[in-house]
């Protein structure tokens, strides 16, 4: 029995706002430049979904019932999803634009606003967050690469993130040089890294939090 591949994510624009002209104008403005799209009335109900895996852009108004878009935009980080933010306010607070953008925001646009300004901002926020996925899944790609290596390997490989020479490898493992060299071999090809300070940079790459930790 096949199983069927995950099916990719498609990269939407999330438009979240309350008031229906508002909404009417946004969901036009996405349709004028065919951008898939999905209208939310409220941040709860954009939380109701799962949101591992989304990919896109959210446009949130500010101001609203329930859950603001500022208080979104802190329990987004919370949750630790990334998605680029543009809020838009008739209501353009010095305090509250700040906070946003303290906050990560991509822009902030008062109303009444340019599309043109609008959909341009809307798609920086689809690039950078294709961007961030791309790299989220060229890691994943190093870091199952990684967990092929055997125990040995690791240890190897240890061995050249912290700047060793082939030979202090060999002598702290107890192993010939040669096969220490050997090992230095078989985990490029493993990582497919072309040098050594490609391997490096891989392994930084793989383990951006722990970068010490093989």
């Amino acid at each position: 029995m096949t199983t069927k591949p995950p099916a990719l994510a498609i990269p939407k624009v999330y438009l979240i706002d309350d008031d229906p002209v508002a909404m009417f104008l946004l969901v036009d403005l996405a349709e004028s430049v065919n951008l898939p799209h999905v209208a939310l009335s409220s941040a709860v109900k954009f939380l109701e979904q799962d949101l591992q895996g989304l990919e896109g852009c959210i446009v949130s108004d500010l101001r609203m019932p329930g859950m603001s878009g500022l208080e979104l935009q802190d329990e987004l980080h919370r949750r630790d999803v990334n998605l680029p933010i543009i809020f838009i306010s008739a209501y353009a607070e010095v305090h509250s634009v700040v906070r946003a953008m303290r906050g990560g925001a991509l822009d902030f646009f008062q109303k009444p606003f340019s599309s043109q300004d609008l959909i341009e901002r809307i798609q920086d926020g689809l690039r950078i967050d294709r961007e961030r996925a791309e790299l989220l899944a060229r890691n994943r790609k190093i870091g199952e690469r990684m967990a092929l290596l055997t125990p040995r390997e690791k240890d190897v490989l240890q061995g050249i993130f912290e700047g060793k020479l082939t030979k202090v490898i060999a002598d702290e493992l107890g192993i010939g040089v040669r096969t220490a060299e050997t090992y230095r071999q078989l985990i490029m090809q493993k990582l497919e890294a072309g040098s050594i300070a490609e391997l490096v940079r891989l392994v930084v790459d793989a383990m951006p939090k722990h970068p010490s930790a093989v």
